[in-house]
């Protein structure tokens, strides 16, 4: 018997919980001491924290900025995950009823893998006004050229798009493999009844695998709030504030601002914003797996 194996049948299995309870306590800390820091007027290195109630909630829901990051912020992901979610599905099948899927899935993933800010230089380049792939081909067939990361109308739509082609490829990942966990005598007895393609997967595949779409809808749902990167690196938050978003007016405040009472108070509403959004999906989840 190995020492390593001595020492885990030693040790009990609580003991394994430590590193993740130490992070639940720092996560922890870190909200509640942001709701704190929420009720004071407090900019870090100019002044000290002098308590002013809700009057930080009251500035933010009527400063117009703010707002319009809100309402940014909530257009990216509903539109953003619920795309995702439809397409991975339509994608995944596809490659499901495909004999060479295996062929097609590691192309299909590549936008997956790629860091932010790889993807954000792809997604510049291709729509370049001057020698953009993109505007080459518009040019080419007699359009005018594009810049929609500088039209207020189409640089949410664009970093949306952007979303849907890096992280479908997730969504269709997790469907195909919920997909395949489907007896093939189910498929089997259907098809002896006369059922094609179609009818298989409306009437069989979809509805066995709900739990997975559910499932995977909600990472989506979760993961979509978190959009800082792309726009950061993208737009920082323009032209104007056509892509402002929460998690970057918080960064604008509190880091580059230094406005820690600003600051806290957004991300309070963040959170509170993300889990009146979330709760009630993982709830209706939670009910659907225990049928």
């Amino acid at each position: 018997m190995s020492f390593l194996t001595k020492i885990r049948r030693k040790t009990p299995n609580e003991f394994f919980l430590i590193p993740g309870l130490i992070g639940l306590g720092i996560f922890v800390f870190a909200i509640c001491y942001s709701i704190y820091m929420s009720f004071y007027r407090y900019k870090l290195g100019f002044m000290q924290p002098n308590y002013v109630g809700l009057t930080n909630y009251s500035m933010l829901l009527h400063d117009p900025v703010f707002t319009t990051a809100v309402k940014n912020t909530l257009f990216f992901v509903a539109i953003a995950s619920t795309s995702e979610l439809l397409y991975g599905i339509f994608l995944a099948v596809l490659l499901y009823w495909s004999n060479k899927r295996y062929l097609f899935i590691p192309f299909l993933i590549v936008p997956m893998i790629l860091p932010a800010v790889n993807l954000v230089v792809i997604w510049r380049f291709l729509f370049h006004p001057d020698y953009g792939f993109v505007n080459q081909i518009l040019t080419s067939i007699g359009l005018s050229a594009i810049n929609p990361l500088n039209n207020p109308k189409w640089a949410m739509p664009t970093i949306i798009l952007m979303d849907i082609w890096q992280m479908t490829p997730f969504v269709m990942i997790i469907v195909l493999a919920g997909l395949s966990t489907v007896p093939p005598e189910v498929l089997t007895a259907a098809r002896i009844d006369g059922a094609r393609k179609f009818q298989l997967t409306l009437k069989i595949l979809l509805p066995m695998t709900k739990n997975v779409i559910l499932a995977v809808f909600l990472l989506r749902l979760i993961d979509a709030f978190r959009i800082f990167a792309k726009v950061y690196l993208l737009t920082r938050g323009g032209p104007g504030v056509a892509t402002e978003t929460i998690e970057l007016q918080i960064y604008n405040r509190a880091l580059r601002g230094l406005e820690i009472g600003l600051g806290s108070t957004m991300s309070v509403i963040f959170i509170l914003i993300s889990l009146v959004v979330i709760i009630p999906y993982t709830i209706m989840v939670l009910k659907n797996w225990r049928r």
